[in-house]
C-alpha cells in the first residue's frame, strides 16, 4: 500500500473531522461563499481556530460578511469585531483592502476572481493583501477548486517528522512533494487530519510518540528511539 494511503487510513480511524475545529471549513459548510472562506482563513493566521471562529461570528453579527458591508462599516468597526483573533489591526486592513479590490475589480463577487485555470486563480488570490500561498491554497482546497494540500505549521511539522518532506523545503516544494504522497481526491482530508494529529499527538514540544498510530512509519521516532538506546 502506498505510504500516503496507509497514513490516511490510520488517521481516519483515530480522528473525526469536526467543522468547528477548522474555521475555513466551518465557513464553507455554513455559507458555500468563497468570500466568507477567505475572511475566515485570514482571521485564522497566527491564531487558534477557536479564536478565529469567534472573530468570524462576531464580524458576521456586528458588520456582515460581504465586501460591501465591510467597506461600509469602516476600519474601527471591523477591528472591534475581530479583536478576538489577534493581530486584528493588520487583519482588518487585509480584509478591508481585499474587499475594496473585489468590489472594484471583480464586481463585488469573489466568485468572479475564481474563474479560470488553477494557476491564474492562485495568482489572483495571492495578489490580495494578506493572502500568501497557504491562505490561497486553504481557500482553493476547501472550496474544491484545486486538489492540493495547504502547508501550515502542523502539516509541515508532522510531514517532516514522518520523512515525507525535508526540513527547510520551501512552501511550494513541500506542497508538491505531498501532492505526490497523497492521491487525488484525498489531499484536503489529509490536510485536515495531519492538522488534527499535529494538534493532539505530534506536538511541537513533547510529542506523544508512544501514543502515535504512525510511529512505526516515523523517521523522527526511529531517530529519537535510536538516540535513547545509544544513551542507555
Amino acid at each position: 500500500m502506498p505510504v500516503g494511503d496507509e497514513i490516511l487510513g490510520r488517521l481516519k480511524k483515530q480522528y473525526s473531522v469536526e467543522a468547528k475545529e477548522y474555521v475555513s471549513l466551518f465557513a464553507y459548510l455554513r455559507s458555500r461563499d468563497p468570500f466568507q472562506v477567505l475572511v475566515a482563513t485570514i482571521l485564522s493566521q497566527n491564531t487558534t481556530d477557536k479564536a478565529s471562529l469567534e472573530a468570524l461570528n462576531s464580524l458576521m453579527k456586528k458588520v456582515g460578511l460581504t465586501p460591501q458591508a465591510i467597506l461600509e462599516a469602516g476600519k474601527r468597526r471591523v477591528q472591534e469585531a475581530i479583536k478576538r483573533a489577534g493581530m486584528y489591526r493588520s487583519k482588518a486592513r487585509f480584509i478591508i483592502e481585499s474587499s475594496r479590490i473585489i468590489m472594484d475589480k471583480y464586481g463585488g463577487s469573489l466568485r468572479s476572481l475564481l474563474e479560470g485555470d488553477a494557476e491564474t486563480v492562485r495568482m489572483r488570490l495571492e495578489a490580495l493583501p494578506g493572502v500568501g500561498g497557504k491562505t490561497a491554497d486553504v481557500l482553493l482546497a476547501t472550496m474544491g477548486i484545486v486538489d492540493t494540500i495547504p502547508i501550515d505549521t502542523h502539516v509541515r511539522r508532522v510531514s517532516t517528522r514522518l520523512g515525507l518532506i525535508e526540513d527547510g523545503m520551501s512552501y511550494e516544494e513541500a506542497r508538491k512533494r505531498l501532492e505526490e504522497v497523497f492521491t487525488i481526491g484525498s489531499r484536503h482530508l489529509a490536510h485536515l487530519l495531519l492538522i488534527a494529529h499535529g494538534r493532539k499527538i505530534c506536538r511541537a514540544r513533547n510529542p506523544l510518540c508512544t501514543d502515535c498510530t504512525l510511529r512505526d512509519l516515523c523517521r523522527y521516532y526511529r531517530e529519537t528511539k535510536s538516540l535513547l538506546s545509544g544513551a542507555a
